[in-house]
């Protein structure tokens, strides 16, 4: 008798449960009907679709990469749409520039949720990357003033002096012929020279190593391997992240309230117009509110503004040794398949800055506003960031939103993520002719409309550090392609190109397909080796 009353109650819940998910399905398929999308399973959506897209290349491959792979083979252009329920949201895909300005910049949509829980789960809540509404508006308008380009250029003495360091990395691996990580390498340098922003110090990680750069790169390698479908092992890397992350909380906790107990002691109120740091402009407000209260009598900073500042100095390091980190790798690579462009680059540098050495880095010390003079290197560094952006924003509509296109009104609310793919615009030849082909020389001048090149976004919530990340490259290269050859190491290329989209694959291999990690990284770390030019 118990197992049947038992059966009398699980059947209608089986039951229930069949026809909620039946409801949900016929709902989710059917709102797809009459858009414009590839080819459209009413059991799988594009579920299958993706996988097959995704079998056609390297593991783990960034979403992009298939994004712009579907438009091409299904001449898809404009507005279009991917149904993965129920394995992720359903996506509305922008790949024209007029698309991608009507929700970044003539309207100023939110960054979609799914982007604060990835970061939250990463690094905390509340990322300025991220966040939205007044949230978004206080953490902008406190570190904007540490972005401009006239502060910026206060700090191209520390960007030269970390990189001279950087050089010295380079001629050991010259000397030994041993083949390292490119982009493990440069993230120590631009973890450095992002320290020096953020706390008006250096954290030393090229010359004595720095436990916290390890611990937010493991941070993002555990991110990955929480995607595992086995439970156990998910947890196993969740508990390890957590004890990690707790790790790094709790180094840079020390260092606010170290840094706020100074400015205290010394009545200090830090300048937005002069700012010695983005702590110090983080922690303006709290001071401000201080009055003359010293020592007991000073305000505690509230836990949520400190676990707030805290995540936020974490984002920032994050972002520098990835992203800047990222485009440099594929700078290198792409160089080293030609030096023409290489010998055009040490010709702008000799007439810019001198020929030797000794000079440019005098040069560059005393006059860093040098640096604007470097068209051809500009375009040298947004060429590699049209053919390898390090991925996409996302975006969330209110109810009732539409966009026009082509005479029709295309919803992109209701749950939908909005994808503005720059990746799938910078291969398409009605705005790149030739697209796969590596050409600086497409960005001199004004070939390429503002609106079309789109790496570091656009509008309000464009990338903040872009001056910083523009200068870091600038310096990176002055100071380096004169004097080094790199090599990529262990280059298998492919006879035959694996994406519809671009050849690049039959010279460099499977590396120029980018992997998803927080950003769009350079595959197994860019392995490099490299000469000294003129070495004795």
């Amino acid at each position: 008798m118990e197992i049947k009353s038992a059966l009398y109650i699980l059947i209608p819940l089986v039951g229930a449960l069949i026809l909620d998910f039946a409801y949900r399905l016929y709902r989710r398929r059917t709102r797809f009907r009459g858009l414009p999308k590839p080819p459209h399973s009413f059991l799988w959506g594009h579920l299958k679709l993706m996988g097959e897209i995704a079998s056609q290349y390297p593991p783990n491959c960034h979403p992009q990469i298939y994004i712009t792979t579907i438009a091409r083979k299904y001449d898809l252009k404009g507005i279009w749409y991917l149904d993965l329920w129920p394995i992720a949201d359903p996506q509305v895909i922008l790949t024209e520039p007029e698309l991608m300005d009507a929700v970044q910049v003539s309207r100023v949509y939110n960054q979609h949720r799914i982007s604060d829980e990835m970061m939250q789960n990463m690094i905390g809540k509340d990322v300025v990357a991220t966040a939205n509404g007044p949230v978004w508006k206080k953490l902008h308008n406190a570190m904007a003033p540490a972005f401009l380009p006239s502060h910026i250029r206060t700090l191209t003495g520390v960007m030269a002096d970390e990189t001279v360091i950087f050089r010295d990395t380079l001629r050991k691996f010259a000397r030994t012929g041993q083949t390292f990580s490119l982009e493990k390498e440069v993230s120590k340098l631009l973890f450095d020279i992002v320290g020096q922003l953020v706390f008006n110090s250096s954290l030393h990680a090229q010359t004595q190593g720095s436990q916290t750069h390890r611990d937010l790169k493991e941070i993002i390698r555990l991110v990955s391997q929480q995607l595992s479908m086995n439970p156990l092992d998910k947890l196993a890397v969740t508990l390890k992240k957590n004890a990690v992350r707790k790790r790094v909380d709790a180094s840079i906790t020390a260092k606010v309230r170290e840094r706020l107990a100074a400015l205290r002691s010394d009545n200090i109120v830090p300048s937005r117009k002069d700012p010695l740091s983005i702590l110090d402009l983080m922690l303006r407000e709290t001071v401000l509110q201080d009055g003359s209260g010293k020592g007991a009598n000073a305000r505690e900073l509230p836990q949520d503004e400190l676990e707030r500042l805290v995540t936020n100095v974490k984002g920032l390091l994050v972002g520098a040794m990835g992203t800047t980190a990222d485009t440099l790798c594929y700078i290198f690579m792409l160089l080293s398949k030609h030096p023409e462009v290489v010998q055009k680059m040490c010709e702008e540098h000799d007439r810019v800055f001198g020929k030797d050495f000794e000079t440019t880095l005098e040069n560059l010390k005393d006059s860093p506003i040098k640096l604007n003079e470097l068209e051809y290197t500009n375009s040298v560094i947004k060429e590699a960031m049209r053919l390898f952006p390090v991925g996409f924003g996302v975006k969330e509509a209110p109810q009732g939103a539409t966009l026009s296109y082509e005479g029709r009104e295309y919803p992109i609310d209701d749950g939908l993520v909005i994808i503005p793919s720059w990746h799938t615009m910078h291969f398409d030849a009605r705005y790149f002719p030739e697209p796969s082909a590596y050409r600086p020389e497409r960005f001199l001048g004004d070939g390429v409309p503002r609106g079309w090149f789109r790496s570091f976004s656009r509008g309000p919530r464009g990338c903040l550090g872009q001056d910083l990340a523009m200068e870091d490259m600038r310096v990176f290269l002055l100071l380096t392609v004169r004097d080094f050859d790199f090599k990529c190491a262990g280059l298998q290329p492919n006879p035959k190109p694996k994406a519809p989209y671009m050849n690049l694959d039959t010279v460099f291999g499977d590396i120029v397909f980018q992997e998803l990690a927080l950003e769009a990284k350079p595959r197994g770390g860019m392995m490099m080796t490299v000469k000294e030019r003129n070495a004795s």
